[in-house]
Formats: structure tokens, C-alpha cells, sequence
């Protein structure tokens, strides 16, 4: 995902370029798998400070689920956007700093970005807190572990021995 904006670079502020994305094989992160290739668009403007980068990308990753830990598939649509600032004057050749680019990524000394980043931390932050393989996933059994997706199991539910004094109440009003 790596693009040579030397020519945009050089464009007045409000020009624009769109670009496809196209990865067949990548490894966004070592806890991450990706199924397959991952595809999308990336559109490049000229902003004052640089580029303003912002597109989408279509991926499938593999996912276990929190309730049954089923290994899973979920295709997944992220959208990015970010800002990307020279570190060298396209014209000059010059070294360049800017104090305001705390938020944005380099535009490296070969007129070149690399979206491999910004794409990964967008991919991370879309992630689901919990990862479940159906919505109504019924989970493991929490005493024999059977997978209670595939029917009940033969188990007692355990009552705290605590709450027993309810129990006795319940049958004194039959």
C-alpha cells in the first residue's frame, strides 16, 4: 500500500487523486488473520500541510468467539481517513518540520506513503470489543463445556446453597 505522491506534492492545494487498493496477501497485525486479499480505494487531496488520505478497504478476518470459541470468518468494511505531511520539500530537496503534525503520518524522503499503518490501526480500532460467531450464539456450558449451540446438555443447574431458604418457601405456598 505504498504510493508515490511527488507529483501531488507538487499540485495546488485542492487537487486530488484516487487510487485502488489491492493486497493479496498481508499481515496487518501478528494477532490478526487475514482470509484472503484485502481490497478498497484511497482518495489523496492536497492540503496545505500535505495530504489528506481517506478511503475504505474490504477484508475478511478470523475471528473465535467470545460465548463458544468457534474459529469464525467476518468480512469487515473500515473506512480511514488521515493526514500525511512532508518530511522533505518536493521542490527543494530540504528537510522540512512542522510543529503540527502530532496526528499525521510521514510522507517519506522519496515522495512515498505507505498506508500499511494508518489501515492497520483503523482495522484494530473496527474490531468488536466481543467477537461472536451469531448473535444469539448460546455459548459453553459452564460445568461440562458442551456447546450449547448444538442442544442442552444433562446438567444440573448449580443454585447457590446460599439461596436454598427460597426454595423452602416457594413449596410451603403449594
Amino acid at each position: 500500500m505504498i504510493f508515490n505522491v511527488a507529483q501531488l506534492m507538487k499540485s495546488p492545494v485542492g487537487t486530488s487523486l484516487v487510487s485502488d487498493i489491492e493486497e493479496p496477501n498481508i499481515q496487518l497485525d501478528e494477532d490478526l488473520k487475514v482470509i484472503g486479499p484485502l481490497t478498497g480505494q484511497a482518495r489523496m487531496r492536497r492540503i496545505n500541510q500535505g495530504l489528506l488520505v481517506d478511503g475504505w478497504v474490504d477484508l475478511t478476518l478470523e475471528f473465535s468467539c467470545t460465548r463458544c470459541l468457534k474459529v469464525f470468518e467476518q468480512p469487515m468494511h473500515v473506512p480511514f481517513e488521515e493526514r500525511f505531511y512532508p518530511t522533505v520539500d518536493v521542490i527543494t530537496g530540504l528537510p522540512v518540520h512542522d510543529a503540527d503534525v502530532e496526528d499525521a503520518f510521514p510522507i517519506d524522503e522519496h515522495h512515498q506513503i505507505d498506508l500499511g499503518e494508518a489501515v492497520r490501526q483503523q482495522v484494530l480500532l473496527a474490531i468488536p470489543m466481543v467477537t461472536l460467531c451469531d448473535e444469539n450464539c448460546a455459548g459453553l456450558c459452564a460445568q461440562c463445556g458442551k456447546d450449547l449451540n448444538l442442544g442442552p446438555c444433562t446438567c444440573e443447574p448449580e443454585v447457590d446453597t446460599r439461596l436454598s431458604v427460597l426454595k423452602t418457601l416457594l413449596q410451603a405456598e403449594e
